[in-house]
């Protein structure tokens, strides 16, 4: 069934009052030079729904535009096409704000951001800079007489300027196209209320999304620190203790990393072109060479900032989430969680005892390591020692540790049950490592995020440790995590 106008319109408000929360928050970071935010400002062109307002640098414009539905990308026909007769492109009227914004030799930064694909098979719109998002660095390569250079010239020739002209304004504009929906922009305004100490409930969220609704409707544009410190006060949305948020980007983008504490971006560092094929690193030197002294470096930075809980996510590999345990770890004094199935799991809560099945010891007589492997949702024993034998690793003992009665996707149920399974597996390799005397310990993990996450962070007293990635088939080295 099709949303009516008025539904979808009610919609896209909503979502513009969630984008503009999101980045008023930024005015309460101390990290920011942000002073506050305009809404639907007058004089801004068509890049008038949130204006944020920067000290030290150009002010940000954005326009955001809501689809109820993913049918109609941004396409090459959206760009040069008027809403009316008598009307101007979108095209049209981004030249028009960035000449009207542009003053005293600054140029302003633009941003169109929407949930609605880009039409990647357009050869212009295909020349998106990955990590900056514009159009102008690698479309003013493009030959004249290609696809893409005969395209910039009838955009050109649209708008009235000189190709040149046209390409200064599109290194400006940033298309932030394909966003997640509500639920995806809720969570990173979610993570930035945690950052600076406010409740990050769904409650709260929908809170700050009024707060804007009702300076919009009360015809207030400007919100500076002090007016939107005053109100959250009033409001009541203080109350939890600070927490910082750490994106891992490793087998795929998170598009709302940007609004975490910290972000780390490793997609390229993988082999492949999809998600499900992304588990070996390219150069697998990374794995200590690049990726874990990013993580330290992060674990630097928030530590600097005062944070001492964490909340980790994005899409990534069990080792990479055992590493982010290990990096904000018990020793170290932090508080660590993740959101599993929907719950958080967190280092706070106390443990359930986990009753775990320790398989005999298989001795392989290679050298005098020790390889563990851990069945929670599957039972990989079988797939380590066939890697294991064909290696040539200098393993002595392989021990398999699974979860009892039997390994299963819902073995680990909750956080309790997850803590209890990390200190019982602690236990038992501290057993096994006392009883072989190895030097170091070979790591084989399978199980939920969580659980690989709350491992790490309580991972001590424990050998230098190699963790090994599922190349399904077979296994790959990944990051060592030093004794």
């Amino acid at each position: 069934m099709s949303l009516s106008a008025a539904g979808a319109a009610l919609q896209g408000h909503d979502y513009q009052h969630l984008f503009a929360w999101y980045h008023a928050l930024r005015a309460l970071m101390p990290a920011e030079d942000v002073d506050g935010i305009a809404i639907e400002v007058k004089n801004a062109g068509n890049v008038d729904d949130v204006v944020v307002r920067r000290r030290t640098a150009a002010d940000e414009h954005f326009q955001v535009k809501y689809s109820v539905d993913g049918r109609h990308p941004i396409d090459r026909a959206w760009w040069i096409t008027p809403a009316t007769d008598k009307g101007k492109s979108p095209l049209q009227m981004f030249w028009k704000s960035w000449q009207r914004l542009s003053r005293d030799g600054q140029r302003p930064k633009m941003g169109l951001y929407t949930n609605r694909s880009l039409d990647v098979s357009d050869p212009v719109l295909a020349l998106q800079d990955g990590r900056t998002g514009t159009l102008g660095p690698r479309l003013r390569l493009a030959a004249p007489r290609s696809k893409a250079g005969l395209g910039r010239k009838r955009w050109a020739g649209h708008v009235g300027v000189a190709e040149a002209d046209l390409l200064e304004m599109l290194d400006h504009l940033v298309l932030l196209t394909g966003q997640p929906g509500w639920t995806g922009l809720a969570t990173s305004v979610s993570d930035r209320m945690a950052a600076v100490g406010l409740r990050s409930d769904e409650l709260a969220v929908e809170q700050g999304v009024q707060m804007i609704r009702g300076w919009v409707t009360g015809a207030r544009q400007e919100v500076d620190r002090q007016v939107l410190a005053a109100e959250i006060a009033r409001r009541g949305l203080h109350g939890e203790a600070r927490r910082a948020t750490v994106v891992v980007q490793a087998i795929d983008r998170d598009p709302w990393a940007a609004g975490a504490t910290e972000h780390l971006d490793w997609v390229d560092r993988f082999e492949g072109d999809h998600p499900r094929a992304r588990r070996q690193l390219r150069d697998p030197r990374d794995w200590n060479g690049r990726l874990l002294p990013e993580l330290e470096a992060a674990e630097r930075r928030i530590r600097a900032l005062g944070f001492d809980r964490v909340l980790v996510r994005g899409d990534m590999r069990l080792p990479a989430w055992f590493a982010a345990g290990v990096t904000f770890g018990d020793t170290r004094k932090f508080r660590v969680a993740c959101v599993q199935r929907g719950e958080r799991w967190s280092s706070d809560v106390a443990s359930d005892e986990f009753p775990l099945r320790v398989g005999a010891p298989v001795e392989l007589g290679a050298g005098g390591d020790l390889a563990v492997g851990l069945s929670v949702a599957n039972d990989i024993s079988e797939d380590v020692l066939a890697y294991l034998r064909r290696s040539g690793l200098p393993v002595g003992r392989f021990v398999e540790i699974a979860a009892a009665p039997a390994p299963s996707d819902t073995a680990i149920p909750d956080a309790a049950r997850a803590k209890g399974w990390a200190r019982a597996v602690r236990q038992v390799v501290r057993e096994q490592v006392r009883a072989t005397g190895a030097r170091r310990v070979h790591l084989f993990l399978s199980g939920p995020a969580g659980a690989a996450l709350l491992l790490g962070h309580l991972w001590n007293r424990i050998p230098g440790t190699q963790l090994y990635e599922d190349l399904s088939p077979g296994y790959g080295p990944a990051f060592f995590i030093p004794g």
